[in-house]
């Protein structure tokens, strides 16, 4: 290493908490990070000055080497390849998670309403695969406001606003109390010099000497609390500049009438304990009657207790003491009460994230131990994505949407005209599943309406239940000629493409409860019925003698009352109703839906009610079976007939599809005319009775150049 390298490395790791493998890596990313330091300059904030920020907050070894090697100077290279090799896969993951964070440049849009920047937020929490990687980028900005003195001052409103709005609470909101108070003091000291000097000459000493004070004070009170035995945790903390003016705004009081500059909280067991060390502080310091709150006896409305009283401390400076149980302190902290949220106002929080977040906040406020940051390395859950508009606008979407999705989120006209979008510049199939961060761009058509084909499950347009209601409702708007029309055109396709001419459409009418052809046809026209349904019931008829059943005694769980048709795998005592919507009848294929106070409602599982469930409600779906197991039916064999552009990998798509649905390939033919670049594949199937050949055409019509699919013969 060069002197400048082991001088880093003195400062940042403590060699005998090292392997000998640690110590190799940690001893490189010095040197690479020394190195960046030399480099002709592409990036303000160097990775070393990060470090030593995160030095002083206990952080892991792996973050530290990581945060070395993020440097923007060296990333040409250093790419992920030589990471790998040289760090291991887990700190190349951390070192491009950092550097994707610092290289997002979507912070910055005019007039960003307090929504906006809570998506922004929320975004930002959702993209970070590794908690330690947010925790790096909130270290890179304090680095960033501590050299904002030096650029110009467009550049320091710009930063210190972002960090305001953004970063500030972020950090808040993990309870990362050191990099919170400096990234508000910091930028509140940009955004308002004159404030800013003005309570900094205010207070009584600077904020080294106030955490002095604090530190006697809790001195103190650990000695009165062992003299009558109480087992306490005590921590302090002095108000920062920044918190200090937002109580003077909020309280429209000069800074000598707040109380609380410096605070002390006492952690006990029971609520007795609360009381004794609140009669022992009282009989050892005098204390300010008007300032005195037992939210114990009378909590707050968000459930929060604790005793507050301000006492006249050591000098006669007064000290704001907060006397809690633990229990009553997990409460405020990571329930409905959390601090965090009454600063930030609490509103249009994503639930998933919230508890992820509360579990950080725990783990972090034990971060005396570096090992604990390797126990929170964790995905931050989400129920939702975060996704950008071109003008940087943040859409919340249900996670698994698709731009099909995003763009009926937008504008129902948008989505009915969409017909292509592009993803980060890249155009991509509408059944793209979207991800958090990405941005993206709806290509559409005026006046253009929405395909049939969205309404089929099977091909992955929409997974938005109003996306696919305003659908249906596009079709419904038609004539009921246009509809007819529609539908039979829709109809005719799936027997074609099952080879199943014997099917006639009043059988399927009747299936569905229809009079006759016409309603059948009007149905599927308007997106009532869909292909993947449509086409489950033309399978029903094409084998009608493959659905007979017996009883199985032996397959019959016990306890089960014998008016119960249907049984919860697993759970033989709930109760189960069979669904009206779609009336399943013995041999069809179920699922159980748990229902709010009803049991479990059991429906077919091509019922348009379960086709059209939310992600979330997708989460009480749970397995079901007949009382009486259905008797075992031979499988048959089906001839696929594909029509496709040549490509590689074309045949290996095929396979895999079959693989995905268990169906067993037992002959296959393909004949490729090179001169048009075109295949036409002959396959002969082992089906399952179990199997939805529709379902399967479905899948294989996705595969790429693939142009048609069907059944030849059965």
């Amino acid at each position: 290493m060069t002197s400048k390298a082991t001088e880093l490395f003195k400062l940042l790791f403590k060699p005998s908490e090292l392997t000998g493998g640690q110590l190799e890596k940690c001893q490189l990313a010095c040197n690479i990070a020394v190195e960046a330091m030399g480099l002709p300059e592409k990036s303000i904030v160097r990775s070393v000055d990060v470090a030593l920020i995160l030095s002083e907050l206990n952080m892991d070894a792996d973050t530290l080497v990581a945060t070395l090697l993020s440097d923007g100077n060296v990333a040409e290279f250093y790419d992920k390849e030589y990471i790998e090799k040289h760090f291991g896969d887990s700190t190349a993951e951390l070192v491009e998670g950092i550097r994707y964070l610092n290289q997002f440049k979507e912070l910055d849009s005019p007039n960003k309403s307090d929504i906006q920047y809570e998506r922004l937020r929320q975004m930002l929490l959702a993209m970070t695969t590794d908690i330690r990687i947010m925790v790096v980028k909130l270290a890179y900005r304090v680095a960033r406001l501590r050299q904002l003195k030096f650029e110009e001052p467009s550049v320091r409103q710009q930063i210190a606003e972002q960090t305001q709005l953004i970063f500030a609470p972020l950090a808040n909101r993990l309870g990362i109390a050191q990099l919170k108070w400096e990234l508000e003091d910091l930028s509140f000291r940009f955004l308002e010099p004159d404030q800013y000097r003005e309570i900094a000459q205010q207070l009584d000493s600077n904020r080294l000497g106030r955490e002095a004070y604090i530190d006697s004070v809790i001195e103190i009170l650990k000695t009165l609390l062992e003299s009558q035995n109480i087992e306490a945790k005590i921590t302090g903390r002095p108000k920062h500049i920044y918190s200090i003016w937002k109580k003077m705004q909020r309280k429209k009081q000069p800074i000598d009438e707040l109380f609380d500059l410096r605070a002390v909280r006492i952690y006990v067991d029971s609520v007795k304990q609360c009381y004794e060390v609140l009669g022992l502080i009282h009989s050892h310091w005098s204390y300010i009657k008007e300032e005195f709150d037992d939210y114990i006896t009378s909590p707050k409305d968000n459930g929060y207790q604790s005793i507050h009283t301000v006492i006249l401390g050591p000098e006669g400076k007064t000290v704001e003491i907060q006397i809690r149980t633990f229990d009553m302190h997990r409460h405020a902290e990571y329930g409905v009460a959390a601090h965090w949220r009454y600063k930030e106002g609490g509103k249009n929080i994503d639930k998933n994230l919230e508890k992820s977040i509360a579990n950080v906040r725990q783990l972090l406020e034990n971060a005396d131990d570096p090992e604990v940051f390797k126990e929170i390395s964790t995905e931050l859950q989400s129920q939702h994505i975060y996704v950008l508009t071109p003008q940087n606008e943040i859409m919340t979407l249900r996670q698994g949407s698709t731009p099909l999705d995003f763009a009926y989120t937008i504008h129902t006209e948008l989505g009915h005209g969409c017909r292509g979008a592009k993803i980060n510049g890249r155009i991509q199939p509408l059944t793209t599943v979207l991800k958090t961060g990405d941005k993206v761009e709806v290509l559409s058509v005026k006046n253009g309406g929405p395909s049939r084909n969205w309404l089929n499950p099977n091909l992955g347009y929409l997974n938005s239940s109003s996306a696919r209601t305003k659908v249906k409702g596009w079709f419904n708007k038609q004539n009921r000629a246009q509809n007819i029309q529609a539908g039979e055109g829709v109809f005719n396709r799936e027997i074609r493409r099952l080879h199943a001419t014997t099917v006639k459409a009043q059988v399927i009418a009747r299936r569905f409860k229809y009079e006759n052809e016409d309603d059948l046809y009007e149905a599927i026209g308007k997106g009532q019925l869909n292909e993947r349904q449509l086409a489950n019931a033309i399978q029903e008829n094409l084998k009608p003698e493959q659905k007979s059943y017996r009883p199985k005694g032996l397959h019959k769980p016990e306890n089960i009352p014998e008016d119960q048709q249907v049984y919860v795998v697993g759970a033989t005592q709930l109760k189960t109703n069979l669904a009206p919507c779609c009336q399943p009848e013995k041999g069809d294929d179920i699922v159980g839906y748990v229902t709010r106070g009803r049991g479990v409602t059991v429906h077919r599982s091509d019922c348009p009610n379960i086709l059209n469930l939310t992600h979330e409600e997708l989460q009480r779906i749970i397995e079901v079976s007949w009382s009486y197991a259905e008797a075992e039916a031979e499988c048959y064999t089906a001839d696929l007939s594909i029509t496709a552009f040549d490509r590689k990998g074309l045949l290996r798509d095929v396979m895999s599809v079959l693989t995905d649905l268990d169906i067993n390939l037992i002959t296959s033919e393909t004949h490729t005319d090179s001169a048009e670049r075109t295949v036409e594949m002959k396959l002969t199937l082992e089906v399952e009775p179990q199997i939805h050949l529709g379902e399967l055409l479905d899948h294989i019509e996705r595969i790429q150049n693939v142009e048609s699919a069907s059944i030849s013969k059965i």
